[in-house]
């Protein structure tokens, strides 16, 4: 009896502070507040150039949704710096994570991740962006560890899969 109870305990608790955290666990590892170091390579808006950028997120309307604000830092190098900000969340029917995103460029977009979500460590999600007249397919993958993410960026170009930027994030 002693063990079922404890059991029984332990399950309340773990729901409890997963309750208490606040939105989907699928999200929990993007928590936070980030500094991101990394790549944007050469493509049509400008040359490959270094990134540095900042993340911090927040959960909003009922911790539903994880509101995700992404600011790169201007430079020499990156003189008309990313802005974006983003909603995601869980949507419980088909057990995908769904984003939606607007950026300081007038780009806007939609993604869902693949079910389970999280393959592992990875997360991918797939969708559409436009901008600049142009619509296109993007991919974005991000791998958790402790203490960090990493995230990748692509589009697809000629029926191929081309990399914007690569850049990992530290708490």
């Amino acid at each position: 009896m002693k063990i079922r109870c404890l059991g029984i305990l332990v399950c309340l608790l773990a729901a409890t502070s997963l309750f208490a955290a606040g939105g989907n666990a699928n999200l929990q590892p993007l928590e936070g507040a980030w500094h991101c170091t990394g790549i944007a390579f050469a493509n049509e808006m400008g040359p490959e150039h270094p990134t540095v950028a900042h993340v911090r997120t927040a959960w909003t309307l009922g911790d539903k949704w994880m509101q995700v604000w992404y600011s790169e830092t201007k430079t020499a190098k990156n003189p008309h710096p990313i802005a974006a900000e983003l909603l995601m969340g869980y949507d419980e029917a088909k057990k995908t994570v769904v984003s939606g995103s607007v950026d300081n460029m007038g780009g806007y977009g939609t993604e869902e991740s693949m079910s389970p979500v999280w393959d592992g460590d990875k997360m991918m999600l797939t969708g559409q962006t436009n901008g600049g007249g142009k619509s296109m397919k993007v991919r974005d993958t991000f791998t958790k560890g402790k203490g960090w993410i990493k995230h990748m960026g692509e589009i697809e170009a000629n029926e191929k899969w081309v990399k914007t930027d690569e850049e990992t994030c530290k708490k």
